[in-house]
């Protein structure tokens, strides 16, 4: 008997056309029921499909985070003795500052001289920060002082191996070491093969562990050898 596969209703012979949705009808419920199964699977196949899509665009755009975070870092900028020095001289003497306020605020407020509605875990909260604050700032003050000690050796071991390098290499003797190894190289891979050249010199010659270091090094001497 003709079925109507939308509104699940039988007709009787002859009508072929709903009489509720006015949509077509098929021939049985048999094949009624066919057709919803096979939309079905076509249905459940097409969601399927979508969320491969969807998982698969976005592990590729977690791919490259993925990557950035489990790639080990290698970056370490150095920082001279005398720029660590001005640090730790401006960190003791903020530190000093903020705990000498919080010091006699809390020594006002212990003797009632100030009355805030603080109440006791309070005037104990601003005892504690003044006081680590102010161990904070003479800690400071004593790094600083060592690495103020430290500043002049640095300087001339610093200005010794520039000077070492300049007297023993010229910069023709640099590119011409480098063109024989590479050949013709372009301005910005040449700049880049003098610097790794500079370092491997200083790192053959000299007992020098910080990488770091010898960055700074090759920056000093390219600017003496090739820019002077």
């Amino acid at each position: 008997m003709p079925y109507c596969p939308k509104c699940d209703m039988e007709f009787i012979d002859g009508v072929t056309v709903c009489s509720d949705c006015k949509g077509p009808l098929v021939a049985s419920r048999q094949e009624a029921e066919a057709m919803k199964k096979k939309q079905q699977e076509e249905t459940l196949k097409r969601l399927q499909e979508d969320y491969e899509e969807q998982k698969q665009l976005m592990e590729t755009e977690e791919q490259p985070q993925k990557e950035r975070q489990q790639a080990p870092s290698f970056t370490h900028v150095y920082v001279k003795k005398s720029q660590q020095y001005e640090d730790l001289k401006s960190s003791a003497s903020a530190f000093f500052l903020v705990g000498g306020a919080l010091t006699i605020l809390a020594i006002l407020c212990w003797f009632n001289i100030l009355k805030l509605p603080i109440g006791l875990i309070g005037r104990l909260t601003i005892t504690v920060f003044g006081v680590v604050s102010l161990i904070i700032a003479l800690k400071s003050t004593r790094d600083a002082k060592a690495v103020r000690s430290q500043i002049g050796d640095e300087d001339e071991k610093t200005r010794n191996l520039v000077s070492w390098f300049a007297d023993h290499y010229t910069a023709g003797q640099l590119d011409e070491r480098l063109f024989s190894e590479y050949g013709q190289l372009l301005p910005e891979e040449l700049s880049l093969k003098r610097f790794d050249l500079i370092q491997d010199i200083l790192i053959t010659n000299h007992d020098l562990s910080d990488q770091s270091y010898v960055d700074l090094l090759a920056e000093d001497i390219y600017g003496k050898v090739f820019q002077d």
